[in-house]
């Protein structure tokens, strides 16, 4: 299993490497000039400084102000400090923001098929084209009143972390009696490893920890050294698990008076963005892990038959989730677009 999860690591480079050589090698992002720029009132669920976040910036918005000159702006004007996060999907579907860079997690009692997301173990390319994409986004649109744009970061995955040492049952960490932070994302396999889930900020991690109000988190792959949390922490549980999915979504209002220029814009840039910030999660996250290593904080590292039944884990529980909010037919229907089974 282990095996098979760096092969997809590497596929994911590959394909993010050849999709970016192609898109700045032949595609034109020519638009014609529009009598005015459309601007978009952008915002993000997550904190500016945080990588994901930073992606979204650097590579998503920076684009589109670069090839939409003229014709789109992207006018960033903050993250949580302007909407806090867990009120963020409803702020673009009211149409307060116009455009909104969130993680699906954030969301996902709304639009619960953004839990199926997370446990995809497929590339956003693959599930486009194999018709995924086209089954989900209309339930963005419906629960939402957002457009899909784009389904990003998933070079990106998830750890545990704790500040004791778990001990083991059947070959898997057992978190029996640890208080775990958790969103969305994190709350069915903290359940499934007997963990108690804890919702607190993200910026409260910190301080929840140095007080023992939680004895652990979940994290992802990136971001964890530049919030301060790496010396906190003293263990992390191996391997990784799930890939990260934050949203890029679109009022449905405002897309659909935008100029036709102004859409292309925003559909090539936003193909052009599930490739690159595969590369750039795989980058960050090199860097972040370097980091919580001098930080001091000791992998812990299963077996192969016991990463393997921890996989099965994290993937099943995420599933099972998926299945009691949807129903069997629909998750059926979702587990064959976005879950091949090794």
């Amino acid at each position: 299993m282990l095996s098979n999860v760096r092969k997809k690591a590497l596929r994911m480079v590959g394909i993010a490497s050849l999709g970016a050589a192609t898109l700045t090698g032949g595609a034109s992002f020519a638009a014609p000039a529009s009598a005015e720029e459309v601007v978009l009132r952008t915002a993000t669920a997550l904190p500016r400084h945080h990588d994901l976040a930073k992606s979204f910036l650097d590579l998503f918005v920076e684009r589109v102000n670069e090839v939409g000159k003229g014709v789109v702006r992207l006018d960033y004007i903050g993250g949580p400090e302007v909407t806090p996060s867990d009120r963020a999907a409803q702020a673009v579907q009211r149409g307060v923001i116009d455009l909104l860079y969130t993680p699906s997690a954030y969301h996902s009692g709304i639009v619960p098929q953004g839990s199926a997301l997370i446990a995809t173990n497929l590339t956003p390319m693959e599930v486009r084209e194999n018709g995924g994409f086209d089954l989900l986004a209309p339930h963005w649109e419906q629960r939402l009143n957002s457009k899909l744009l784009a389904w990003s970061e998933t070079g990106a995955q998830y750890h545990l972390y704790t500040k004791t040492e778990p001990p083991l049952k059947d070959g898997v960490f057992d978190l029996s009696g640890f208080r775990m932070r958790s969103t969305g994302a994190y709350r069915p396999i903290l359940e499934s490893l007997d963990a108690t889930p804890v919702q607190i900020p993200a910026g409260d991690v910190l301080t929840g920890l140095e007080r023992g109000v939680i004895d652990g988190f979940g994290w992802p792959t990136v971001g964890l050294a530049p919030l301060g949390l790496a010396g906190v922490a003293k263990y992390r549980l191996d391997p990784p698990f799930y890939h990260q999915a934050a949203l890029v979504l679109i009022n449905l209002d405002t897309w659909n008076k935008l100029p036709e220029a102004a859409q292309n814009v925003l559909n090539e840039v936003a193909l052009e963005y599930e490739r690159t910030s595969i590369d750039r999660m795989i980058e960050v996250g090199a860097e972040d892990a370097a980091a919580v290593q001098a930080a001091g904080i000791t992998p812990l590292t299963l077996d192969e038959e016991g990463a393997r039944a921890y996989l099965s884990i994290a993937y099943e529980s995420m599933w099972d989730r998926v299945r009691e909010q949807l129903g069997e037919e629909e998750t059926a229907a979702l587990r064959e677009k976005l879950y091949q089974p090794d």
